[in-house]
């Protein structure tokens, strides 16, 4: 592909990190900081976004795979048993 192509198709990131992702961490470090007045609420921003990063460089798309795999894989009512989904007996 052509640089031009692959730089349309790439999502937007801040820091090599998708947009979304980046406003999540911040809003949910900002509610937990709310939520309970403790300075360790705030630490918690850099280390989701170096966990973020680091899936991200694995592969850019990770996040969007992640979160379709969790919308169409349906859980199994044998997941306690087999430890994972099996659609089989």
């Amino acid at each position: 592909m052509t640089p031009v192509v692959i730089g349309l198709t790439k999502s937007p990131t801040l820091w090599g990190v998708p947009y979304m992702a980046v406003v999540l961490v911040v809003g949910v470090t900002i509610v937990a900081w709310l939520a309970t007045t403790e300075l360790w609420a705030l630490a918690t921003a850099p280390i989701a976004y170096l966990v973020l990063f680091a899936l991200c460089a694995f592969d850019p798309r990770i996040l969007d795979v992640l979160q379709i795999v969790s919308r169409k894989t349906p859980r199994t009512a044998n997941k306690a048993f087999w430890g994972t989904n099996s659609y089989g007996p």
